[in-house]
């Protein structure tokens, strides 16, 4: 063993100095920073140690790195993590135990309890099985191709051994879909031209249930559809009528996917529970818990309810491996096989603060959304384009007539983000540019909203000036 090796105690002092120095930047730190171009580095021939090679990392980059994590990163729908996720996650480091069902550790009882927790944090029934992914991306790709599995079966083809090409009929119909969707659709073999959008409700994101039954009906039984409702969607946090979509769904033989990345976390808040009402409908639902949970990236999980067809797609075979028995081990049921030990930052952060600390955290940060869309609406020069639902703002820039300003979008965003006090980004909303941001990050509060609208009010200003 090289000695440098050995100096355990001093590599984690050293982080653990710079975590804490990192942490307590975070209220000034500017919450996006573009990196530069990426420069050379040479390899040792001599170890620096792990303090040595912390120190460096913390020379080249310790400044350079953004405040991802903090109060007004608001561009992105990402949390920041909580102190007890956050002391669970450097002890899972430690223990790097991969989650396997090999005789060879508890980790498999402890992720099984972490999901257990979240079913009963959203009230979804025991008929939903939970596993860990390594995102939302991930965890759409799980429930669509277990999507595709289902339907297949249901017509005597096992697309896990003939593929995709033996189900060549096979729709995806969503309205206001996620990216990772169609990325989803293509990593399946579905392919993204098969994703079809139904109409939306006047003035909304959300799909109106008479236009999915009318292209239901239009493609008949005979065709497999995979319908994907959002419990949230990113430009205007949008919630489909999960209900309605899913009885839809099952009167027509669909497979109902629900994409709740964020949205799903409206069941932890009695106040906004009825946003997802009828998520229990889902065959597979994908959510994230580095968003309202607030654990660090990449943190990932789905919840099912055909293991059959998800042991069939995912299963494990070798002559090395334990074999496929009625106690499905966790390697025959997800897309990862080897991977860290995600269920034990939300076990920790879960036991931590409990159904009424999450739940804080969750009504906190819509109550917080509304008031910023509130002021951004009053202040001139802005408007919003939708109501605020959740836990989204999206609105737009326009003229002192009202008329939209929509070449000003561009400028006013690079002049945000010089100024370094809040990270917000573009979309597009009933065929008009607009500006979005959602709040879920445990640390946000009144003032981080001030701190916001007065760097909004500043930064329209300027342009208006110049």
């Amino acid at each position: 063993m090289h000695p440098q090796c050995d100096d355990l105690s001093e590599g984690l002092a050293v982080a653990d100095a710079f975590a804490r120095d990192y942490l307590a930047s975070l209220p000034t730190r500017p919450p996006a920073r573009p990196p530069g171009p990426v420069a050379p580095i040479s390899l040792p021939d001599e170890g620096l140690g792990a303090a040595g090679a912390l120190e460096r990392i913390w020379a080249l980059y310790g400044d350079a790195f953004s405040g991802n994590p903090g109060p007004r990163y608001w561009a992105f729908i990402s949390g920041g993590v909580t102190p007890a996720a956050l002391a669970a996650e450097w002890l899972g480091a430690a223990l790097d135990q991969n989650v396997q069902a090999f005789r060879d550790g508890a980790a498999v009882n402890l992720e099984a309890q972490a999901l257990d927790m979240l079913r009963q944090l959203f009230g979804l029934p025991d008929e939903l099985h939970g596993l860990f992914v390594s995102g939302g991306t991930m965890a759409n790709f799980t429930g669509v191709a277990i999507g595709a599995q289902v339907l297949g079966r249901r017509r005597g083809i096992d697309v896990s051994r003939q593929g995709m090409a033996a189900l060549p009929e096979l729709r995806i119909l969503s309205g206001e879909s996620h990216a990772s969707i169609g990325k989803a659709a293509a990593m399946a073999g579905i392919g993204r031209d098969r994703i079809e959008s139904v109409a939306r409700l006047p003035g909304r994101e959300a799909v109106d249930p008479a236009a999915l039954r009318a292209r239901l009906a239009a493609l008949g039984p005979d065709v497999p559809v995979i319908v994907v409702g959002n419990a949230g969607t990113v430009t205007t946090g949008d919630f489909d009528d999960l209900r309605a979509l899913g009885g839809i769904a099952r009167e027509a033989g669909a497979y109902f996917h629900v994409d709740g990345a964020f949205g799903l976390f409206a069941r932890a808040s009695e106040a906004h529970r009825a946003l997802a009402d009828g998520v229990e409908l889902a065959d597979s639902i994908a959510s994230d818990a580095h968003k309202f949970l607030n654990v660090a990236q990449d943190a990932g999980f789905v919840f099912t309810r055909h293991p059959a067809a998800q042991v069939a797609l995912f299963q494990s075979v070798s002559t090395y491996l334990p074999p496929v028995t009625e106690t499905v081990a966790v390697q025959h049921v997800a897309p990862e096989t080897s991977r860290r030990m995600r269920g034990l930052p939300v076990w920790a952060t879960l036991q931590a603060y409990g159904r009424k600390g999450h739940e804080a955290i969750v009504e906190r940060c819509a109550a917080l959304a509304r008031a910023v869309g509130e002021q951004i609406d009053a202040m001139p020069g802005f408007r919003l384009m939708a109501p605020v639902r959740f836990n989204v703002v999206c609105f737009e820039l326009v003229d002192d007539d009202g008329t939209p300003d929509e070449a000003a979008v561009g400028p006013f965003l690079e002049r945000l983000l010089a100024d370094g006090r809040l990270f917000i980004g573009p979309s597009r909303f009933l065929g008009r540019p607009c500006i979005r941001f959602a709040l879920l990050n445990w640390r946000t509060t009144e003032a981080d909203v001030a701190i916001a609208v007065e760097a909004l009010r500043a930064c329209r200003r300027e342009g208006s000036h110049a």
